[in-house]
C-alpha cells in the first residue's frame, strides 16, 4: 500500500462542520443564557419578530424544521409568555405574536447573538469572515435537504 494515503475522517466537511457546530452552539447558548433564553426560541422569536402574525406552518417553513419540533419550542415560548397566538378570520389557522415582554428583551437577544457572532469571527480578517460566511451560505442552500418537515409539507 506504498503512496496510498488513508482516508481520515477528520479530514472532512461533516466532521469539521459537526465540531464546529458544537462550539458555536455552546457559544450561542452562553450568550442567551443570562435572557432566559434557548437558541431555538431566540430562532422562534427573531422570525415571529420580523413577521408578526405568521402561521406555524409559515415558521416550520422559514426555519427549515420538523414540525413537531417547531411545535415543542411554540408550545414552551406561550407557556412561558414569551408569544401569544390569535386566530385569524375563520378556521383553526393562529397567527403568532410577540409578547410585551418578548418585544422588551429580543433586542438585547439580538445585540447578544451579534456579539457572540463578532467575537467568534474576530479570528478572521473581515474578507475571510466575509468569505466564510458566504460559502457557508451557498453551502447551506445548495446542499442537498434531509427530508424534515418543511420539505415534507412543500
Amino acid at each position: 500500500m506504498a503512496g496510498r494515503q488513508q482516508f481520515d475522517h477528520k479530514d472532512t466537511l461533516f466532521h469539521i462542520v459537526g465540531q464546529l457546530s458544537r462550539r458555536l452552539v455552546a457559544e450561542w447558548r452562553e450568550a442567551l443564557a443570562p435572557l432566559g433564553l434557548h437558541p431555538a426560541q431566540y430562532t422562534a422569536l427573531a422570525e415571529i419578530g420580523a413577521r408578526e402574525g405568521l402561521t406555524q406552518a409559515e415558521l416550520v417553513l422559514r426555519l427549515d424544521l420538523e414540525q413537531p419540533g417547531v411545535a415543542r419550542t411554540l408550545g414552551g415560548l406561550a407557556a412561558d409568555g414569551w408569544i401569544e397566538r390569535s386566530t385569524l378570520g375563520k378556521g383553526r389557522a393562529q397567527g403568532l405574536y410577540l409578547s410585551d415582554k418578548a418585544r422588551s428583551v429580543l433586542p438585547e437577544a439580538h445585540r447578544a447573538v451579534a456579539r457572540a457572532d463578532r467575537a467568534v469571527l474576530a479570528t478572521l480578517g473581515r474578507s475571510e469572515a466575509a468569505h466564510l460566511l458566504d460559502s457557508l451560505g451557498q453551502l447551506a442552500a445548495t446542499a442537498p435537504a434531509s427530508d424534515t418537515g418543511a420539505e415534507r409539507e412543500r
